[in-house]
C-alpha cells in the first residue's frame, strides 16, 4: 500500500484527531488566543534555542541522536526556522535549504534528527539527517526489496491520486507496482541508445527556446517554462513553445498546461509542510491551499494524460508520426514495450501504466531541470570569466558543427560538463538527494535508529564543506563556493 504520513493513515490514533481538531480551533476560531500562545511559546524558545556548537557525539550505541527539540504538530520549527549562522547572518530554514540542513550537522555531528510536519514520520514530523555517505550505506542495506524514495513524502499527490482512482498513484507507493512501472519508465530514457534518439529534439527545441531569452525579465520564470518545453518535446515530441512570451506564440490550451504545471509544482513543497493542510487532510477535508494545488494537479495530468491518449490512438492507426514524434520517449516506451508484450513477458507495460508513466515524467521533471539550469546563470554571473571560457568552448564547437546543437550536445565538451557538475556539488536540485524508510533497526555513528525511521542524506555539508572528512577539491576554474542565499540575492540581477 502507498507510504502516508500517520496523520493521513486510516487507522489514525484519537490523540491525533484531537489535536488536529485544536489546530483548526486555534488557528481560526481563536485568533488573539493564538497571539498570545505565540509569543508565550517565542520566549520559552528564545531560553531553550540550540548554541552553535556541535554536540559531542552519543556515549553508547544504543543513545538516539541528537538534533532539535520536536513538539507535536509543530516539530522542530520554532527551533530550526529560523537559524543563525556562525558569521552572524541568519537563514530561513525551509526556503535556504542548502544552509540550513549543512548547519544542523556543524551544530549536531553527522547524524542528527529534526521535527518537520509533513515532510517527516509521525505527529512530529520525525527525521533523520546523516552526512557520512559511509554510514548511508547501511541505510540502503536496510530498506529491502521495494526502495523508498522521496517520492512516497509527496502526500499531497497521494491524496488526489487516491481520492480520483488514478493509476499514476502507482508510482508514490513502495510495492510490486511501483517496481514494475519504474523499471518499464527507465528502459526508454536511462539507456545510451535511447538518448541518443532524443538528443536531437533537446537540440532543436533548444536552439529554439534561447532564443527567447532575452523577452524575459526574470530568469527563475523564463527557466521554468525553457524546462517545461525541453520536456515536451523530449516526452512527446511536440512543441509546446511556453517559453515564448508573445501572444499567440502558444495554443491556449498548452499555455494552461504550462501554468497549471508550474503552479502545482510550486505548490507542492508548500502543501506538504502547511499546518492548516496537515490538519484538515487528518479529517478527510481540504484546505484553501490544498484545493489550489488540487485543481492545478488536475489539470495538469488531465491534459498531460490527454496528450498521451491521442498519441497512442494514431500510433493504433498507424498514422504517420513527425521526425520528433518517432524519436520522443513516448514513441520509444510505446515500442519497447508493446515488443515485450507480443513476445509475452509478463512485466510489459499496460496502455494506462505508459499513460500513467510518461504523464507524471512530463509534469514532474519541470522543476529539478529549472533548478539546476538557473543555479548554472547564477554561478556564471558570479564569476565572469568563467563564463566567457565556457561561452568561448560552446562558440567553438557550434562553429565547428555549422551552428549545429544537435550535434553539439553529443559532443565532448569538458568545460561545459565541469560547470554543470560543479553547480550540482555546491547547490544540487534536491537538498536532501536521497531518503530512505529503514526496515530494520540499525546504528548509524553510534546511534540507534529504529524500524520505520526515516534516514535522509544530508549531501550539502559533504560536497561544499572545506572541514569535511571527505573533501572533493574545487574544479579548476569552475564557480566557486557561495552561500545560496547571497546567489538567491544575485538572481534577480541576471
Amino acid at each position: 500500500a502507498a507510504w502516508l504520513p500517520s496523520h493521513l493513515c486510516a487507522n489514525r490514533h484519537k490523540d491525533l484527531q484531537s489535536a488536529s481538531l485544536a489546530v483548526l480551533f486555534f488557528r481560526w476560531a481563536m485568533p488573539t488566543a493564538c497571539r498570545i500562545l505565540s509569543r508565550r511559546a517565542t520566549a520559552v524558545v528564545s531560553r531553550t534555542r540550540h548554541k552553535s556548537s556541535i554536540i559531542a557525539p552519543a556515549s553508547s550505541p544504543s543513545a538516539p541522536p541528537p538534533g532539535f527539540p520536536r513538539l507535536p504538530l509543530l516539530g522542530s520549527l520554532p527551533w530550526f526556522s529560523n537559524l543563525s549562522l556562525p558569521d552572524g547572518s541568519s537563514v530561513q530554514s525551509l526556503d535556504e535549504q542548502h544552509e540550513s540542513w549543512a548547519e544542523g550537522t556543524r551544530r549536531h555531528g553527522p547524524v542528527w534528527r529534526v521535527g518537520i510536519p509533513g515532510l517527516g514520520k509521525g505527529i512530529s514530523g520525525d527525521l533523520t539527517l546523516c552526512a557520512d555517505p559511509r554510514e548511508f550505506v547501511k541505510v540502503l542495506q536496510a530498506e529491502g526489496k521495494y526502495p523508498y524514495g522521496a517520492i512516497q513524502l509527496q502526500w499531497p499527490f497521494i491524496v488526489w491520486a487516491t481520492k480520483h482512482g488514478r493509476t499514476v498513484g502507482k508510482l508514490f507507493t513502495r510495492s510490486e507496482d511501483w517496481r514494475h512501472i519504474r523499471h518499464g519508465m527507465q528502459k526508454s530514457i536511462l539507456p545510451p541508445a535511447a538518448a541518443a534518439g532524443y538528443a536531437a529534439i533537446i537540440g532543436t527545441t533548444g536552439r529554439e527556446v534561447v532564443l527567447n531569452a532575452p523577452l524575459w525579465d526574470d530568469a527563475g520564470s523564463f527557466m521554468s517554462r525553457a524546462s517545461f518545453d525541453l520536456f515536451a518535446g523530449l516526452a512527446l515530441g511536440r512543441r509546446i513553445r511556453a517559453s515564448d512570451p508573445r501572444p499567440g506564440a502558444s495554443l491556449p490550451e498548452d499555455e494552461r498546461f504550462c501554468v497549471d504545471t508550474i503552479e502545482a509544482l510550486d505548490l507542492l513543497p508548500d502543501v506538504i509542510q502547511d499546518l492548516p493542510s496537515i490538519a484538515m487532510s487528518s479529517l478527510g477535508l481540504e484546505s484553501p491551499m490544498m484545493k489550489r494545488y488540487f485543481r492545478a494537479v488536475s489539470g495538469a495530468l488531465d491534459y498531460a494524460e490527454a496528450q498521451v491518449r491521442e498519441m497512442l490512438a494514431r500510433l493504433d492507426a498507424a498514422e504517420p508520426l513527425s521526425t520528433a514524434e518517432e524519436a520522443s520517449y513516448l514513441a520509444s516506451t510505446v515500442r519497447t514495450q508493446r515488443a515485450a508484450a507480443a513476445a509475452g513477458a509478463a512485466d510489459a507495460l499496460t496502455d494506462d501504466e505508459i499513460v500513467a508513466s510518461v504523464s507524471v515524467a512530463l509534469v514532474a521533471s519541470v522543476n529539478t531541470t529549472s533548478s539546476i539550469a538557473t543555479w548554472v546563470l547564477a554561478h556564471l554571473a558570479c564569476e565572469p570569466e568563467v563564463q566567457q571560457r565556457l561561452r568561448e568552448e560552446v562558440a567553438a564547437a557550434l562553429q565547428q558543427h555549422a551552428g549545429s546543437l544537435a550535434a553539439v550536445i553529443e559532443e565532448e565538451l569538458p568545460y561545459l560538463k565541469a560547470v554543470v557538475r560543479e553547480t550540482h556539488r555546491l547547490t544540487p536540485a534536491l537538498v536532501i538527494s536521497s531518503v530512505k524508510e529503514v526496515d530494520a533497526d540499525i546504528d548509524l555513528a553510534g546511534h540507534r535508529i529504529p524500524a520505520g525511521s526515516l534516514v535522509a542524506l544530508e549531501n550539502h555539508s559533504l560536497q561544499a564543506e572545506a572541514a569535511s572528512d571527505h573533501p572533493r577539491p574545487r574544479r579548476r576554474g569552475c564557480p566557486s563556493r557561495r552561500s545560496s542565499h547571497e546567489i538567491t540575492r544575485e538572481q534577480s540581477t541576471l
